[in-house]
């Protein structure tokens, strides 16, 4: 009788399995192709660690030799200094360092079964890989600061196989220079070049989901495999401090994040997962073995089929699923199962912090989070590097979760959706209704949206759970459309979330709700339109609300 991470593991195997190319051209065969992109992502290589854990669990031959066809087809991404392309239509190699974990994580646990001269030539890979992350990424590159934490940690592993004392000394040096980055709520921070800079407003580069499902996994790891306890302690106190991030559902509350363009709702698109994170410091806090298991659920909720959709409502909207998700997420769950017992792997039945009642401001992230005992807000003013990534500012409610019903009510993230990067993300099938999903005004001006999602000069006053201000419209490039403003107010009550909205003149108010139900007590609905997106992944009904004598009154109950 296998768990819910053992049967997570085989279903994601054997759905890159059925992907893979075989007979075809020998540029292509053992790739996975991706029927979403229709491509083989390069990076799809990384699943190779996943693939070699199936077969040491379940003695299929089968994996192994997807395994081996797959570590011939990494050839067609190598380059002859070591270093390997994230994908074929773009330059960017620092993402090496993730496939020089997996292939030593690979040794690591399956040497011994593993035929010996694939062994050989997996050695010989770690050992040009290693050479070439030791010369070209450190904390001076131009990569945010995952590729520090990641590095940190694919040196040491190689260096620890290789008996490269001079790698080691180089992970010490990373690890270090990460671990110095924590807020003063201890959240990581990094995610923007320089990784020290701040914003205007005195904002700090912060991506949840980046943190929680590859940064923070990989300096657990890297304590781990160190038996570092400086580096174990304060990943501890990262952990604790990224806890509240995890919803009931087990969804990871990315909606204010600097990169959350790649929010997927239980995750972030090319991240492996918080499985890592979580079972190594589960000796210390069962929360984080809670937290792994609801996150698990959540994903085998949006893996219907074996492959590992962007979000919950894709399949039922049409949408394909990347093959992005499986083949990152497979080595987090492989890493899980291939290391901890049951006691680790089970549902310990515990609260997480987001369950509690909160009002918490991070003032890293220029963000709120207010909660009572039924209903989980978040309110953005986070002004960094928008222009890039344009995630939500003015003051906009990023999340409205009720923690009844298990349900997210409203999940903004960011204003419009843009390919920032090309071949890590997928295009929408239905455009004409594939609209963003937090409450706003905008109007278009040519191609530019202008939105009050941009607004970054929102003021605010707070009460009791409550926010007042005033907002205006500007585009990701922080230009402003003209000199009109609303003033608006948000009151969470126990049983509902009441929006007051009031200007001079008449105005348009877009309330996309993916849950709960909209009561209106002053101004009228014009249409009501079922809508999609991809960032993270619901259907939404969309109401287009008019005000009446310059005002709006609704509630979310």
């Amino acid at each position: 009788m296998y768990n819910l991470y053992e049967k997570l593991l085989r279903k994601f195997a054997d759905a890159l399995i059925a992907t893979q190319l075989n007979n075809v051209d020998p540029s292509l065969n053992g790739g996975f192709l991706c029927h979403c992109c229709k491509n083989i992502h390069g990076r799809s290589i990384d699943a190779i660690y996943g693939l070699a854990v199936c077969y040491k669990r379940f003695k299929d031959e089968k994996y192994l030799k997807a395994l081996i066809s797959l570590f011939n087809y990494s050839d067609n991404v190598l380059c002859t200094d070591g270093g390997l392309y994230n994908d074929l239509q773009t330059e960017w190699r620092f993402t090496t360092t993730f496939h020089e974990i997996a292939l030593v994580e690979t040794l690591n646990s399956c040497e011994d079964i593993l035929p010996a001269e694939l062994v050989s030539k997996i050695k010989a890979r770690i050992a040009i890989h290693g050479k070439w992350l030791y010369e070209n990424l450190d904390e001076k590159s131009a990569a945010n600061i995952n590729y520090c934490t990641t590095n940190a940690l694919a040196l040491l592993l190689a260096g620890q196989k290789l008996n490269k004392e001079e790698y080691i000394k180089q992970s010490e040096k990373l690890v270090k220079y990460a671990i110095s980055h924590i807020s003063k709520n201890n959240l990581f921070y990094g995610e923007w070049q320089p990784h020290n800079q701040k914003s205007p407003k005195g904002c700090l580069g912060i991506d949840i989901g980046y943190n929680l499902e590859e940064s923070l996994p990989a300096m657990a790891k890297y304590a781990l495999a160190s038996k570092n306890k400086e580096v174990y302690d304060v990943v501890l106190k990262f952990g604790l401090g990224h806890l509240m991030f995890i919803l009931p559902d087990g969804a990871i509350d990315n909606s204010f994040g600097d990169r959350n363009y790649k929010w997927t709702y239980y995750g972030s698109r090319t991240c492996d997962g918080i499985l890592p994170l979580c079972v190594v410091l589960g000796k210390d806090d069962p929360r984080f073995i809670e937290a792994a298991y609801r996150n698990l659920e959540l994903i085998d909720k949006c893996a219907p089929n074996g492959y590992l959709y962007g979000g919950p409502d894709y399949q039922k909207h049409g949408e394909q699923p990347c093959l992005h998700h499986t083949f990152e997420h497979i080595n987090a769950v492989a890493f899980a199962v291939d290391n901890y017992s049951e006691e680790y792997l089970s549902k310990p039945n515990v609260k997480l912090p987001s369950e509690d009642n909160q009002n918490i401001y991070l003032e890293e992230m220029n963000a709120y989070r207010v909660s009572n005992e039924k209903f989980i807000m978040d309110v953005s003013n986070y002004d960094v590097n928008i222009p890039y990534n344009g995630h939500l500012a003015g003051n906009s409610i990023t999340l409205l979760y009720n923690k009844v019903t298990n349900k997210p009510y409203i999940v903004g993230a960011v204003g419009d959706y843009q390919l920032t990067e090309q071949t890590n993300m997928q295009v929408p099938l239905d455009r004409d209704h594939h609209r963003p999903l937090f409450p706003r005004f905008d109007v278009k001006v040519g191609k530019l949206t202008y939105s009050t999602g941009y607004d970054v000069g929102a003021n605010l006053k707070l009460g009791p759970n409550t926010f007042e201000f005033s907002v205006g419209f500007a585009n990701r490039n922080g230009e402003y459309l003209n000199d009109t403003r609303y003033l608006v107010k948000y009151a969470l009550e126990e049983d509902y979330l009441q929006i007051s909205i009031s200007s001079e003149d008449e105005f348009e108010y877009i309330l996309p709700l993916v849950n709960g139900e909209l009561e209106l007590e002053n101004g009228k609905v014009t249409k009501e339109e079922e809508i999609f997106f991809l960032t993270p992944g619901f259907i939404a009904k969309e109401y287009r609300l008019k005000s009446v004598n310059g005002t709006i009154i609704l509630k979310i109950k």
